[in-house]
């Protein structure tokens, strides 16, 4: 199995140099920073002393041999293996209730599968927050999300699940990184426990697939992830793609797919917590998806 490590990039980005190859169905494993790139060592520090062109590195690019613009790169989650422990943090202007309190810092314990967070304890359900492959036309920093993915902080995004990215320059160039212990939906406080990891994925090229979006699967459920320039917009969006997915596979015209989503779809925050933004690609993200049906086709083959 290959290993990608100590190489991070802070932009999605064709011009970016691979720093592996990978063959279709290959597994591979990350080796992950957390957000802050390890610069939140104490309690002591806070969020206002840190380089922020330094945070949120992704470990890659990955170059994947045959996939091509217009397939899809599916990235099978196997496993994510936390650190011992992590960072959550608050500061002013981050967050839509951070007047309400005070720039603050917590090392908080990961053991045994359990977090401990003052004097309460929950289960570590390790998720990624950065991953995507580049888009063709512009650099998006890691910080964002995008059509190509990015920073979209779902917490479905764990083991057992595949991610869907749309492949827009040859090889895909896939990054991940961004690795949180747990995470809230909406992402309060814009942090969630920030920690080192260990990934292992599959990855796996669907050719000639039109997405638009990314997809998440899991067991249960198929989710389109999306962001916009605010909550609405980015709801949206999520609708309309899945629309059109549901259209296509099921062979329903738009107005029964849109009489089914009224029925059943799921529409759940990633990162909501951000305010209006003039760039979509800083602003809000949301899944909006469907429970799986046995009887019916699946929306991505």
């Amino acid at each position: 199995m290959q290993t990608i490590k100590d190489n991070y990039i802070y932009k999605f980005s064709g011009g970016n140099e691979p720093v592996a190859h990978a063959s279709n169905g290959e597994t591979l494993r990350f080796l992950t920073r957390d957000c802050f790139n390890c610069q939140i060592t104490s309690e002591e520090q806070t969020m206002e002393t840190i380089d922020y062109e330094a945070c949120n590195p992704a470990t890659g690019p990955v170059y994947v041999d045959g996939a091509e613009p217009g397939d899809v790169l599916a990235v099978d989650i196997l496993e994510i293996t936390v650190a011992d422990h992590g960072v959550v943090a608050t500061v002013k202007g981050f967050g839509i209730l951070s007047e309400l309190g005070v720039s603050r810092t917590r090392i908080v314990e990961v053991k045994d599968g359990q977090v401990f967070f003052n004097e309460v304890t929950f289960p570590a359900v390790p998720m990624i927050g950065v991953i995507g492959t580049a888009p063709s036309d512009r650099s998006v920093i890691t910080g964002y999300s995008f059509e190509c993915g990015g920073n979209m902080d779902s917490r479905k995004i764990t083991k057992g699940t595949t991610v869907y990215l749309p492949v827009r320059v040859p090889g895909g160039l896939l990054s991940m990184g961004d690795v949180h212990a747990v995470m809230g939906d909406g992402e309060v406080c814009e942090t969630g426990v920030e920690i080192n990891a260990d990934i292992q994925v599959r990855v796996r090229i669907i050719k000639d697939f039109e997405l638009n979006w990314p997809v998440t699967e899991n067991e249960d459920a198929w989710f389109v992830n999306t962001n916009g320039v605010d909550c609405n917009q980015a709801i949206e969006r999520g609708y309309r793609e899945l629309l059109r997915l549901i259209s296509d596979a099921y062979g329903w015209d738009n107005t029964d797919s849109t009489m089914y989503m009224s029925l059943q779809a799921l529409v759940e925050a990633n990162q909501a917590v951000l305010g209006l933004n003039y760039l979509d690609e800083k602003g809000p993200t949301f899944r909006v998806g469907v429970p799986k049906l046995a009887s019916k086709p699946r929306l991505i083959p």
